[in-house]
């Protein structure tokens, strides 16, 4: 089974009919759309679920990765809004995330491995990304871009410019809230994975002095063409 997550602007998926079906697993419930027909190999999660209702901070990200296992989800695509901190990734383009800063501070549950029965195991985090995800994705769609390093914040408040600046000293190409967690378990759980991010603003402090959000139509054609991307990714035959 193979998995397409989306984030803010892809909490639905328009291009084949899927059914819900709810998902128990021992951190949570959680509502997967599953694919009919040809399809049917295919799973959209909606992170912050289907009526964007969960800020960043308070998904379940244990319970989501967990449910995606269930079903035998062996590789993952995740879909992830972000502001552009860097030229690397410039406002309304889409490339795939080379590594991650993880800022969340902890206070999310952010392994599997908590320890007794759970064990305690480290998962190197040196090569996050698959390179054959990336190479296939790379293939159908020469225009993606290096988006660069993922600085993973908190929220559900967006940075100051002097975070931002922060940011940027350590490294930092782009920003969001969700990647560094979301990645994390999916590793842990021993699904390949890539990311694909796409800007929607340039981050405080960054560009223009005035901090503003590309329209919601841009929104929608960039959703199009990353969903396409995915499902082009994970045809029928993938199986």
């Amino acid at each position: 089974m193979k998995a397409i997550i989306g984030g803010t602007g892809v909490d639905s998926l328009d291009l084949f009919s899927l059914r819900q079906q709810l998902v128990q697993t021992e951190y949570g419930s959680v509502t997967l759309f599953i694919g009919e027909d040809e399809m049917d190999h295919l799973i959209f999660l909606p992170r912050h679920g289907s009526a964007h209702s969960l800020p960043p901070h308070l998904i379940n990200y244990r319970a989501n990765v967990s449910a995606l296992a269930q079903f035998g989800v062996d590789e993952a695509i995740g879909i992830y809004a972000v502001g552009s901190i860097s030229e690397k990734l410039g406002v309304g383009q889409v490339g795939l995330v080379s590594d991650f800063i993880d800022l969340t501070g902890g206070t999310r549950e952010h392994t599997f491995f908590t320890g007794g029965e759970k064990q305690v195991v480290h998962i190197p985090m040196d090569r996050i990304f698959d390179a054959e995800l990336n190479r296939r994705l790379l293939a159908l769609d020469r225009s993606l871009v290096d988006a660069g390093v993922y600085a993973c914040t908190n929220g559900p408040r967006l940075e100051t410019c002097a975070e931002i600046r922060m940011l940027s000293t350590l490294g930092a190409d782009v920003v969001g809230m969700t990647l560094a967690t979301e990645v994390t378990l999916l590793r842990e759980a021993g699904i390949c994975t890539a990311s694909l991010a796409y800007s929607i603003n340039w981050a405080a402090g960054v560009g223009s002095d005035e901090f503003s959000f590309i329209g919601d139509e841009t929104i929608a054609h960039l959703k199009q063409r990353m969903t396409q991307l995915c499902c082009a990714l994970f045809p029928s035959s993938s199986r």
